[in-house]
């Protein structure tokens, strides 16, 4: 989230090396709103040359969840390319969902948060008691959060992490459609 937070605050001031680096940075550790803002940048020419192979790739990983929007996107980007970009972009996919697909970008944030949750101020219990979290804003003032609410499960376990990331996606519905013979109107 951090570097999301700061790749959207660099977006935002035009600063798009910084931006693209800092979404670079979120997206190996399974950050779907950030993969597809690199996939954005890409496809606009934001601080970049434009992309559309690459663009595409990396809507199609933003899109590896099922979240709507980044479907739309991506099939949005599929259906603008040519026959020979279509076949670029799927020799080109494999290798950017190996470094950052959440196969295994997933189990590097894990690892992230399990390192970071050991560092808690606090009880060995993890209770953090009184501790308050100092935090940037993107307006570059400075916040204080209540530990406890910085230090929430659901920020710190990959599994509640994930769950909550998901949780702020609709997803698409599943399900069974059975679709009858054909029946004329009947006529007047």
């Amino acid at each position: 989230m951090f570097w999301r937070r700061a790749g959207v605050r660099a977006y935002k001031q035009d600063r798009f090396a910084e931006a693209l680096s800092a979404f670079r940075r979120a997206a190996r550790y399974a950050d779907k709103p950030s993969q597809a803002m690199i996939a954005q940048m890409l496809w606009n020419g934001d601080g970049v040359a434009v992309d559309r192979v690459m663009a595409y790739v990396w809507a199609d990983l933003a899109a590896e969840r099922g979240y709507p929007e980044f479907i739309a996107t991506r099939e949005r980007f599929w259906h603008a390319l040519n026959a020979a970009q279509q076949r670029a972009a799927v020799e080109a996919g494999q290798a950017i969902f190996d470094e950052y697909g959440d196969k295994v970008a997933k189990r590097r944030a894990a690892g992230a948060m399990l390192h970071a949750r050991r560092s808690i101020t606090g009880s060995r219990t993890g209770h953090v008691g009184t501790l308050m979290v100092s935090q940037q804003l993107p307006d570059g003032t400075f916040a204080s959060i209540d530990g406890a609410l910085f230090y929430a499960d659901k920020y710190w376990k990959p599994e509640l992490y994930w769950e909550w990331q998901d949780s702020t996606f609709e997803r698409l519905p599943e399900g069974k459609v059975e679709v009858g013979p054909l029946q004329l109107p009947p006529k007047p």
